[in-house]
């Protein structure tokens, strides 16, 4: 497959740090954007901008946020990530990037596409257009959308989420997958490996609509029920992952997290395994732990020595959000995360969809089918790393299906949606965490009772699989992100940006 140099993937996602004077990132007229581009020239760039935001900013909020990692003790990089510290001059890039860039980009692919009759590209980009705005709402809340990116609307007007945004996105989905039939047809011009995530595989496209569709109609679960049903009912989700995964060990090449954490940064200190996450998979001797987590460099060194030693030893990790002093804890003594240049950045992943029906099935009564949906996405996630949890959800598994009740079968579920976000689209847990309130924010203060190395006694009160407040949040007791504050990129230039919410203020999709 053709390798395309992404315009900078890691310049397009720091805009997390800066603020910018430039008015238009904000609304609809790039003065400095080539109007002659072409759709094959286009399309990579559509994928490339959202890869470079969702693999660095997402991957890094839901990483830090569903507590997979911590900040390390040694450094400071993400501390007000960390620590919910975030105002309104963090994370621009997200909004920046999308409306001075990405929706640029698929605005002339839809017009040329629409123009030429190339019904692949269009829907590849119509798709795409309902995802990153998919995106943003669900980021944001109230957005510009019916009049972003329209050089008669300097200024858009902001459209509520609930009764603007969700409907028109599905409508896109809608005309999306009204079109399968014109963009399988032969006629249509090749596309190949200017699509970074199914190569023109126009039938996973379709499916990947379908399968969005599905997860934004389970915003308002009650309200779209029948649809939600009728929609699983008919098949033809995905079954696949969907996935960027053709990164090259170069500068600014690879996976965007690891280009700015390890490669940029210079260091590899800065995330770190959390009690939280590590805890609860070494209670149940998950596997996995070790393709999150490296191994503690004690444990590499009597390794080397000829040691044979538990997982409980290899791997040791911080309290979230707490920085015990190096002198008590040695940077020796803890698990780096595991990062590397071909990581896959995910904009859906199999295991996710797996659950996506597991909880239709759930919620609707069929205990059944919810347990055999809940067992091949157990399973699924498990084989992203060649590895087969058969056992896992097997009679008396460690992570056993409980059909009691609709309760203990949406806890089993999103659970285990928990576990598998990891290293995969972890904003998507932070999104679903706040839509379900699963896993839950536990009382107890702490993880363990200890930070000291292989003190590994629980909390009185604590419960594996919930969070924990971090030690110096800025918020309260209990208080969790539910949203990212409209960045100054917009509330500062646009004067119909409406007021900054609190961090805390529920969308009107999540659990209050």
């Amino acid at each position: 497959m053709k390798k395309y140099k992404f315009l900078s993937i890691v310049t397009l996602a720091l805009g997390l740090t800066f603020t910018s004077c430039d008015n238009y990132l904000d609304i609809n007229t790039n003065p400095n954007y080539p109007g002659t581009a072409t759709m094959s020239t286009l399309l990579p760039s559509v994928g490339a901008s959202t890869i470079a935001q969702l693999g660095l900013n997402g991957d890094l909020i839901g990483s830090m946020w569903m507590q997979y990692v911590t900040q390390g003790n040694s450094t400071n990089q993400y501390n007000t990530t960390c620590l919910y510290s975030l105002t309104t001059a963090n994370y621009n890039a997200f909004w920046t990037n999308a409306y001075s860039n990405t929706f640029p980009d698929i605005k002339i692919i839809l017009e040329q596409a629409e123009e030429e009759e190339a019904w692949n590209y269009w829907v590849i980009a119509t798709v795409m257009k309902a995802y990153n705005f998919h995106i943003l709402t669900d980021l944001y809340g109230d957005i510009p959308f019916t009049q972003a990116n329209n050089s008669e609307y300097p200024n858009p007007e902001y459209d509520d989420s609930k009764t603007v945004v969700y409907p028109g996105i599905l409508a896109m989905l809608d005309s999306a997958i009204a079109k399968e039939a014109d963009a399988m047809a032969s006629s249509n011009p090749s596309i190949g490996g200017l699509d970074f995530f199914f190569g023109g595989n126009m039938t996973n496209w379709i499916a990947f609509a379908k399968t969005l569709k599905l997860k934004i109609l389970m915003r308002d679960f009650n309200a779209n029920q029948a649809a939600i049903t009728a929609l699983v009912e008919a098949g033809g989700l995905l079954t696949t992952d969907c996935a960027m995964v053709d990164f090259e060990d170069a500068t600014n090449k690879g996976n965007p997290l690891y280009e700015y954490n390890i490669r940029q940064l210079n260091t590899r200190e800065n995330m770190r395994a959390c009690h939280t996450f590590l805890e609860y998979l070494l209670e149940y001797e998950d596997p996995r732990v070790a393709y999150y987590y490296e191994l503690t460099y004690n444990a590499q060194l009597a390794i080397a020595n000829g040691a044979v030693l538990p997982d409980s030893i290899k791997y040791e990790g911080l309290p979230y959000g707490d920085k015990p002093n190096t002198g008590e804890v040695e940077i020796v003594a803890t698990s780096r995360f595991k990062q590397a240049y071909n990581d896959p950045v995910y904009l859906m992943n199999k295991a996710e969809i797996g659950f996506m029906v597991a909880e239709v099935y759930a919620r609707t009564g069929n205990s059944s089918k919810a347990k055999e949906a809940y067992d091949e996405a157990v399973k699924a996630a498990f084989e992203r790393f060649g590895l087969d949890g058969s056992s896992f959800v097997a009679a008396d598994g460690a992570y056993e299906f409980d059909s009691s009740s609709e309760e203990k079968m949406m806890l089993s579920i999103m659970t285990q949606k928990w576990v598998s976000y990891a290293k995969a689209n972890s904003w998507d847990g932070w999104f679903d965490r706040n839509r379900t309130g699963i896993p839950a924010i536990s009382d107890a203060e702490t993880v363990r009772e200890s930070y000291l190395p292989r003190h590994r006694t629980l909390t009185d009160g604590y419960v594996l699989g919930t969070l924990v407040d971090p030690a110096d949040s800025v918020l309260q007791p209990g208080e969790y992100p539910r949203r990212l504050l409209v960045p100054d990129a917009s509330s500062q230039y646009n004067p119909n940006a409406p007021a900054t919410k609190s961090l805390v203020t529920p969308m009107w999709w999540q659990v209050q």
